[in-house]
């Protein structure tokens, strides 16, 4: 053969290899796309029985079960035309907050929820208030599953065989692990009863980890309820966990108004891979969206994080709009509902509410203390400006209540000293001339004030009432157990100085419910006149 020839032998050759790898290239290429794996999680928590829209301010609302259908179709239909799987998925506390827990007890919102097709939920500290046959009775009618890692559930206890620790639910013929965890802080905060125990979140997400593991999984997501700290602390201490989805703490993130945390958190796992950590803040205002791939080992590869408000310019879907409207008829005449009654009007008039104490600001407090006596809460502080009309002498209804609190703020206990009590009655008192709303309105204290002092100095004496009805002074260097409002605590009218409070609690009961609790049982033991007396 001669040189050319061999030339000529040589370079097809090399042609034949180049082309060979770039074939082989781009088969691997395709082979490595297919196998990447990517899923959409929609997500809710602390939906808290609003299946009504949340007003926000003049002409606007945010939530509404009706709405969330809406939004949810529509995303499930771009999902659908992708041909990307998607989760629909709630980190806990769907139960307390509206009429429509206390009169359905669950029920109402499991039916939307149903319709919905969620895939999981979680349990939040609420899902217990009743106690566990009401809980059994939500999860008994739930179409989706409910998840907890950190219950130990005996064969005694009613929700025996109904929680499960985890679930594996196949999409596009891969497995996606997703369990549950419960904040132990349940144990205080409602009627569990016996029969359950709750262990270590960390320790009970490892093991449920190791199992799904064990189990082919590689792909996990973490349905919590512990709070936004506890989900951060969660992501630093366990391997294995891809995505966080959590609720408790009401967090708000994104673009949402006052957010402190992007969206999604980015943490990395004790081996350094990356975990998402989400939320979408409480009552169905927003709608969690996140995008998520994983590569061919289960690793994350990339995300994207929407937030969608459950705005007016969604419209409401008119078969949920007829099913909500069967639910609140009887709500409309729970409003009428007598609880119970007063000899005296209940002074909630702007010109007195603002600058003294009056009869309906006690009941309230007094009615704070109650609620959160288990918890050994000693002084109620909340602001005039919260109440916003008196009730007359006689019959007191349930729209009386509400007419007079219309804001759904929930109760709030925190750890405060003795001095930073008495910095909050100086400034709720700095404005008194101006009739400003911050005026405290407490219980379990007794106030000797002057209007005419300086900012700052106003308050002569501070009493705090003991055990045995007594009152000694208020005690700088001590710590108190103090019951407030969420408007308050997250600085609203001036009380900034709140949120420096340790131990902080947020208990989810609205202050209405509360206040209609109280006047209800005192009424049904004959004691609402001296309750009504202050």
């Amino acid at each position: 053969m001669n040189q050319t020839s061999l030339y000529w032998k040589r370079s097809l050759q090399v042609l034949f290899g180049v082309v060979l790898a770039v074939i082989i290239g781009l088969v691997s290429g395709r082979f490595w796309a297919a196998s990447a794996f990517e899923v959409r999680l929609l997500h809710t928590n602390d939906h808290h029985a609003h299946l009504e829209p949340v007003e926000m301010g003049e002409n606007e609302t945010l939530g509404g079960i009706s709405k969330r259908k809406t939004l949810i179709d529509r995303l499930r239909e771009e999902s659908d035309r992708a041909n990307q799987p998607l989760l629909l998925l709630d980190a806990g506390d769907v139960f307390q907050g509206t009429l429509y827990f206390n009169t359905y007890q669950g029920q109402a919102d499991g039916k939307f929820y149903n319709a919905l097709n969620y895939d999981a939920m979680t349990l939040g500290n609420h899902e217990f208030d009743q106690g566990q046959e009401v809980l059994r009775n939500f999860i008994e009618e739930s179409k989706f599953s409910i998840v907890s890692a950190n219950l130990d559930i005996e064969s005694s206890s009613p929700l025996s065989g109904w929680v499960k620790p985890w679930i594996i639910l196949k999409k596009k013929g891969q497995n996606i692990g997703i369990l549950g965890l419960t904040t132990p802080e349940t144990m205080t905060m409602a009627e569990v009863g016996e029969g359950v125990e709750f262990l270590d979140p960390v320790q009970a997400a490892q093991q449920a980890v190791n199992e799904l593991t064990q189990e082919g999984v590689n792909k996990i997501i973490a349905l919590t309820h512990l709070g936004i700290t506890e989900d951060l602390e969660l992501a630093r201490q366990v391997d294995g966990i891809d995505v966080i989805i959590g609720g408790h703490s009401h967090t708000r993130v994104g673009d949402m108004p006052e957010a402190v945390y992007p969206y999604p958190i980015v943490e990395k796992t004790p081996n350094g891979q990356p975990v998402l950590v989400v939320t979408d803040w409480e009552w169905g205002k927003y709608l969690g969206d996140l995008n998520v791939r994983f590569d061919r080992q289960g690793h994350l590869q990339n995300w994207e994080g929407n937030l969608h408000p459950v705005s007016d310019e969604i419209s409401a879907n008119p078969q949920f709009q007829a099913i909500l409207k069967t639910f609140s008829q009887p709500i409309q005449k729970l409003k009428s509902k007598v609880i119970g009654e007063t000899p005296i009007k209940l002074n909630g008039d702007r010109p007195y509410i603002r600058r003294e104490q009056t009869n309906l600001g006690t009941l309230l407090g007094e009615a704070l203390l109650v609620k959160t006596a288990r918890n050994q809460t000693e002084i109620a502080i909340t602001n005039g400006g919260g109440i916003r009309g008196s009730i007359a002498a006689g019959e007191i209804t349930i729209g009386d209540i509400l007419e007079a609190f219309p804001f759904p703020n929930t109760v709030i206990e925190v750890d405060l000293t003795g001095k930073q009590i008495k910095e909050l009655l100086e400034y709720g008192v700095s404005q008194v001339d101006k009739l400003d709303g911050c005026f405290p309105q407490v219980a379990g204290m007794r106030l000797d004030w002057q209007a005419d002092l300086p900012v700052g100095s106003r308050m002569l004496r501070v009493d705090t009432r003991q055990g045995d009805g007594s009152y000694l002074p208020l005690d700088l260097e001590r710590n108190y157990r103090v019951v407030t409002s969420s408007f308050l605590f997250k600085g609203g009218d001036g009380y900034t100085l709140l949120s420096e409070g340790k131990n902080v609690v947020d208990t989810g009961y609205l202050i209405s419910d509360t206040l209609i609790e109280y006047i209800r049982d005192r009424d049904s033991d004959g004691s609402h006149y001296r309750a009504a007396e202050g």
